[in-house]
């Protein structure tokens, strides 16, 4: 009985695992730029903007409203340094340069 148990919980985990894996992988198809977050905390704004095609300056500003970030960042910062003062998810920048791509910014 207790085989039969893991059995169908290794099964119900097996096809768990799979939809989310396929939810993930929906997702990336979601952007025109496909970067892992954790590549994307490593990346200055306009290393960011550079790869979306968008306006840097636009990109930082929307960043700072988002986030209600109060220091003095540049396009040249590392969104890593700007996560030191509010913890956002690089995926909220990878949504925010993508809406902005398909605006015309």
């Amino acid at each position: 009985m207790k085989k039969i148990v893991l059995l169908i919980g290794l099964v119900l985990l097996v096809a768990l695992s799979g939809c989310v894996s396929d939810h993930e992988h929906d997702d990336e198809h979601d952007h025109s730029v496909e970067i892992e977050g954790s590549d994307m905390k490593f990346l200055t704004v306009q290393d960011v903007a550079d790869l979306w095609e968008i306006d840097a300056e636009v990109l930082l500003a929307g960043i700072i409203a988002e986030f209600d970030l109060k220091g003095n960042y540049t396009v040249d910062t590392v969104l890593e340094d700007m996560r030191e003062e509010y913890a956002f998810s690089p995926a909220l920048i990878k949504d925010m340069a993508e809406e902005m791509k398909q605006q015309g910014v």
